[in-house]
């Protein structure tokens, strides 16, 4: 199971969201201005993946709790 992909359905279905067809042309970083659409997808993944250890990190113990008949949106939190 694609756990990225679950929780960005999770989140689409909660924002009545069902699709984007924006497109990034351009991405400013530091003052450069990168076109290349690799190297402004690799960009936002390091973005990304930075913040997801970043709230790792913050989190000293996991809770875990049990969420019968819940909505998906409790899953996020």
């Amino acid at each position: 199971m694609n756990k990225n992909k679950t929780v960005w359905d999770i989140v689409n279905l909660e924002t009545n969201k069902t699709g984007n067809t924006e497109e990034i042309d351009t991405l400013k970083i530091d003052g450069n201005i990168i076109r290349d659409r690799q190297e402004i997808a690799n960009v936002f993944n390091k973005y990304f993946l930075t913040v997801a250890k970043n709230i790792n990190k913050k989190q000293n113990t996991p809770s875990y709790q049990i969420m019968d008949n819940t909505i998906p949106l409790h899953y996020l939190l």
